[in-house]
């Protein structure tokens, strides 16, 4: 009677056995879903690659003021631009700028600046007394 086994040990076999098979059917299904996350993944990387070649295209437009710029630019090294060229010239690098979306205003031009009157009677008599 030895080969006898007890209600309660194939009870805990059943038990183990039931839990490794569900253990198994929920490993595959996690397995799945990172298999499908990777194939997502890897679709929007190639979507944004692509977004970022486009972006970074430039248009006609700018292929344009480009080339006239760089054509303007060499002419500028032999001989100085005449008023029109100047006046196209700005007009060209205002338009790259749009075209950019860049800010169109001159960067080394200052702003008005927020200074109160008692900064102004500071630098009058500082500039007074440096003068004298």
């Amino acid at each position: 009677m030895s080969n006898l086994v007890s209600i309660e040990d194939l009870k805990k076999e059943f038990v183990q056995k039931n839990k490794a098979k569900e253990l198994k059917e929920f490993a595959k299904i996690q397995q799945d879903f990172i298999e499908k996350l990777i194939q997502e993944n890897k679709n929007l990387k190639e979507k944004l690659l692509q977004l970022e070649n486009v972006f970074n295209t430039p248009t006609p437009e700018e292929i344009i003021c480009i080339e006239q710029i760089d054509h303007l630019k060499k002419l500028s090294k032999n001989r100085e631009l005449t008023l029109e060229e100047v006046k196209r010239l700005d007009l060209l690098i205002k338009n790259l700028r749009l075209i950019k979306e860049q800010s169109t205003e001159n960067v080394s031009t200052p702003k008005d600046r927020d200074v109160t009157e008692t900064e102004l009677v500071a630098i009058a008599i500082s500039s007074t007394t440096e003068d004298q």
